[in-house]
Order: structure tokens, then sequence, then C-alpha cells
């Protein structure tokens, strides 16, 4: 658990200590977006303090926006990007094909990135979400499952972004995961489904899962790259053929 007991302290009250540990935790990037925090009674015994300091704590967490309330009870840290694109930004990017370019443009860059320093610096753990993650897309794109490829899609590179463990990048790609999503079923409807053309997909993130697990970094960013030069070039070739 990555959650420690809280020493005695003077001057400082217990629940700003509390408050303080979880910020650090998300800031380190062990706690990211979407994590749900233990429930009240365990993270309180982790922590070594009573429910109402904890409590106290969790309000103010709340309050200045680094953790929801989630379903059943709860809280999970948000995505604190998520701000910045959501409502007429994603709204005026998903409703005009015109700006998908733009959105390749930008998941070019921060894909290459996030696939290096995943190669990098993924733990064992992280290995095995991101090959979960590529099992899942496999078996969308094997099995035909539209509805669920694109989803499946943006959960694999997301998968790739939490493993940088860079705080910055793995809140950028949850923050504008509406958008890559939206730009990657714009990019299967695009080619209609085309077997051939995804099986091309499917090879390109097979390379790219291949090495991160192999731990190449400079193999990994020429896959993502190679993997979004060609999605654009999609792009380009339907743009100019209509």
């Amino acid at each position: 658990m990555p959650f420690s007991p809280i020493q005695t302290v003077s001057r400082k009250r217990l629940s700003d200590v509390v408050a303080d540990q979880i910020k650090a935790l998300i800031s380190a990037g062990t706690l990211l977006p979407g994590h749900r925090l233990p429930a009240e009674r365990e993270l309180a015994a982790q922590l070594s303090v009573s429910r109402p300091s904890l409590r106290e704590a969790l309000v103010r967490l709340e309050a200045d926006g680094y953790i929801a309330t989630a379903g059943r009870g709860g809280f999970i840290v948000i995505d604190m990007t998520q701000s910045l694109f959501s409502g007429p930004l994603a709204e005026l990017l998903i409703q005009h094909p015109r700006t998908s370019a733009d959105v390749l443009e930008l998941r070019q860059g921060l894909e290459s990135i996030c696939s290096a320093y995943a190669a990098e610096r993924a733990t064992a753990a992280d290995l095995k979400k991101i090959s979960r993650a590529f099992d899942a897309l496999k078996a969308c794109s094997l099995n035909g499952d539209h509805e669920a490829l694109a989803e499946c899609d943006a959960a694999f590179h997301i998968a790739v972004a939490d493993a940088t463990h860079n705080i910055a990048l793995a809140h950028v790609m949850h923050g504008i995961h509406t958008l890559v999503a939206e730009s990657m079923r714009q990019s299967h409807r695009m080619i209609d489904y085309d077997d051939a053309a995804e099986r091309q997909l499917l090879a390109q993130h097979q390379a790219l899962h291949d090495a991160i697990l192999a731990r190449d970094p400079a193999k990994a960013r020429k896959a993502a790259e190679r993997h979004l030069t060609y999605v654009r070039e999609l792009y380009a070739e339907h743009a100019a053929g209509e």
C-alpha cells in the first residue's frame, strides 16, 4: 500500500498532514487519475489516524479539486486537466473533422514521448497492465467488435501513459481521453473497418507493445511515430478524396 502511518506532529493539524501525504502521492504519480482511494475505515487504519481527521482531509481535497466522490461511496483521483479539454473545445474538435489533423499532431507528439518513457520506467505491474490492455485491443480487432474498438485503442495508450511515471504526461493523456477516443473512432470509421487496414493498425500496436516490454525506448518511440504517421496519412488520403 502506498500510504504511510502519520507520525505525531506539532503546530500542524493532523488533517493537513493527511492531505499533504495524499497530494504527495498524486504528485509522485503513485495515485493516478481514476485510482480509487481505500475505503475510509481501511485508509484511516493505514494512516493511523482517526476517521474524523481523515474525513476532514478528504473534504478539503475534494474542495480543492484533487479527488471526487465515486459510486458506492469513496473517492477517486480526478483528471486535473480534464476541464481544459472538455466543454466547448472538446465539442469543437469532435464535431469538426477538419480539426482531426490537429488532434493527430498532438497525439503523435505526446504518444511518442509516452512510449519512450514507458519503455524506460515501466514497473512489472505496469507491463502487465499494458499487456492486458493490448490483449483487449487485439480481441476487439480480431472479433470485429466495432463498438468497443476505439475505447480499447484509447485504453491501451492510456496504460502506456500511466507507465511513464510522469505526472504531467499521465494527467494530460487522461484529460484528453475523450478527444483521443473520438480521434480513434473517426480513424476506424474512415477506413470502414477494412480488414487489411485493421490488421496493419494491430501490427503497429503489437510493435509498440513489444518494444515497451523489451524496454527499448528508441524502438518504442519509433513504433509510436510510425503508427501515428500511418494514421495521419490515412486522414490526408481521405481528405484529398473528398
